[in-house]
């Protein structure tokens, strides 16, 4: 029967602890908070002894900040047949454990190299254990908090350690376990207070107290208190443990043993024995309750986990497209990727010559209001206008944009532009001289110069000039006839300018371009110069790169839940 429990539970409760782990050995916490235990805790509150209890293994203990890196530690339970195994990885360091008693040396040793001497580092330290007396659990030790340094500790090194708990405890998918010891008073817990700072409601706390055998007898009761909640309540409760003493520590009482005598204490005493029939009090029921809690966090983020590196995945490719998708093996393929980001600019050019570009880039707007001035005068001033020179410093732009990361073909690239705009603007200007000259010819089909004396006509009835003497009625309307002509001569303008301008300063000079750069690409002498990328966008995309093959194989580790 033992071993079917066994079975289903591995079944059951191994398999989402395992997915946490290979996620956060993917890096994944560094692109989201992951569901895990974080244990805070007072210095001198009995954190590294709980933690020792719940893996058998010795934690470093003495006065102090003993915790000055954040500690993974992860459990996982074996066969009763199995032996202990341990794995301690920090940095680029990884080393294979024999025995749990060295595990506090060489976490000594990883704590020194990442924090010097004195001091705390974020730096993670992760520390694997599977025995047989091991949980299936995750859990994540933060350094003590203390309210004054000691010694050569650095004069702000409170403020660093809070700094560094509550960028885990401040996650939402962080479950907080705070570590609280039964003989100090719970309203000047300072893990108490920054639990509640980030979890007020209490939803993803839950307290453990320590240190039953230290209170003065008939105080039972005020502990009681806290444990149902009458205190400071938390949504998760608090449950009640008594670690190895000193005294047990001096004799090297095993685990096993110092599990029996602390079962031996809750029923020895009258007040604490109904905790263990409501599963609050032990070691044997908090380890269960911690796996438990792990697993319904996990359970309860997988969906916007998923979510999240969807929209991250996205993201990415976005950006390498931008860039010209991953990074390419041969000059070949840099040819095929450059050539299809050319034809995408010039493309972009075209969509700014049919009205469709939505930058900062408009040309109609001003050219309509040149040409509501009077054409002669507009057509004097069109050579200081350079019109082409607004065009040349939106396609300089869009260059940028399109080949930023190519120093060399953005330079040549601008001196192709240089050049296409110069002999477009000629161009544009002939065909402008011609159509002015054009003007000059008094010239309107019939039926256009009828309407348009028609409209002038009504208008000049509207305003009532009954009044004008017969002497001036002639003038008056040559002056209608002339600002029907003139009305008529503007609508061509208007029409004609901004046509003539878009077809040869955007369209003519898109399809140029074309041509230009591809001979540019495939008959340079060194091609392997021009599609050469700066170092930072060369190491930005092997960063990206690397990130989507990250996120691409966490993706597929979440398909299976």
């Amino acid at each position: 029967m033992a071993n079917l429990l066994y079975a289903e539970y591995e079944e059951k409760v191994r398999p989402y602890i395992d997915l946490i782990d290979s996620l956060r050995k993917l890096g994944l916490n560094k692109d989201l908070p992951l569901p895990t235990i974080v244990v805070i805790g007072d210095q001198s509150s009995g954190k590294s002894s709980v933690l020792e209890m719940l893996s058998e293994v010795a934690l470093p203990r003495g006065t102090g900040i003993v915790t000055r890196c954040p500690l993974e530690l992860k459990m996982k339970n074996g066969t009763m047949a199995s032996q202990w195994k341990g794995q301690l990885t920090y940095g680029d360091v990884s080393l294979t454990l024999n025995t749990p008693q060295d595990v506090e040396e060489e976490i000594k040793k990883a704590q020194k190299h990442l924090a010097g001497k004195t001091g705390i580092s974020s730096e993670l330290i992760s520390l694997q254990v599977e025995s047989p007396c091991a949980p299936n659990l995750t859990l994540i030790d933060l350094p003590g908090i203390i309210r004054v340094p000691i010694g050569n500790q650095p004069q702000d090194i409170g403020n660093m350690i809070k700094k560094l708990i509550h960028t885990y405890i401040g996650k939402e998918e962080t479950i907080i376990l705070v570590v609280i010891a039964c003989n100090v008073d719970i309203a000047t817990t300072e893990a108490l207070k920054m639990a509640q700072e980030v979890d007020p409601n209490g939803d993803r706390t839950l307290g453990v107290l320590t240190k039953p055998d230290l209170i003065d007898r008939d105080t039972e009761k005020d502990i009681l208190k806290i444990i149902n909640n009458q205190m400071v309540p938390l949504r998760k409760g608090y449950m009640l443990i008594k670690c190895r003493g000193q005294h047990d520590l001096i004799a090297n009482t095993s685990l096993a043993n110092a599990l029996e005598k602390e079962i031996a204490f809750f029923n020895d005493n009258v007040h604490f024995r109904p905790l263990l029939e409501k599963k609050i009090a032990s070691f044997q029921h908090l380890s269960s309750r911690l796996t438990n809690e792990l697993v319904l966090q996990i359970r309860k983020c997988l969906p916007a986990m998923q979510e999240k590196i969807g929209s991250k995945i996205n993201e990415i490719v976005k950006q390498l497209d931008k860039m010209g998708g991953a990074i390419p093996e041969d000059p070949t393929t840099r040819v095929h990727n450059l050539t299809r980001r050319i034809l995408g600019y010039c493309d972009e050019i075209i969509t700014l010559a049919m009205g469709e570009y939505k930058k900062d880039y408009s040309i109609d707007m001003k050219l309509h209001d040149f040409a509501r001035d009077k054409f002669a005068e507009w057509y004097k001033k069109l050579d200081g206008v350079k019109i082409g020179s607004k065009v040349e410093t939106a396609c300089n732009t869009l260059a940028l944009q399109h080949f930023s990361s190519f120093p060399l073909l953005v330079s040549e690239i601008q001196i192709k532009i240089a050049e296409v705009c110069h002999k477009m603007e000629r161009k544009a200007e002939e065909m402008l001289n011609i159509n002015f000259k054009m003007e000059a010819m008094v010239y309107a089909p019939d039926e256009m110069y009828s309407y348009k004396l028609m409209e002038f006509q009504s208008r000049g009835q509207q305003k009532g000039n009954n009044s004008v003497a017969s002497s001036n009625f002639d003038a008056q309307a040559m002056v209608i006839h002339l600002h029907t002509y003139y009305q008529i001569a503007i609508d061509r303008l208007v029409q004609m300018v901004p046509m003539v301008l878009r077809y040869y300063l955007l369209q003519e000079l898109s399809a140029h371009m074309k041509v230009e750069l591809a001979q540019l690409l495939f008959h340079s002498k060194d091609v392997d110069a021009l599609i050469q990328e700066n170092d930072e966008t060369a190491e930005q995309r092997r960063e990206l790169k690397n990130n989507l093959d990250r996120l691409t194989q966490a993706r597929n580790l979440l398909m299976n839940y």
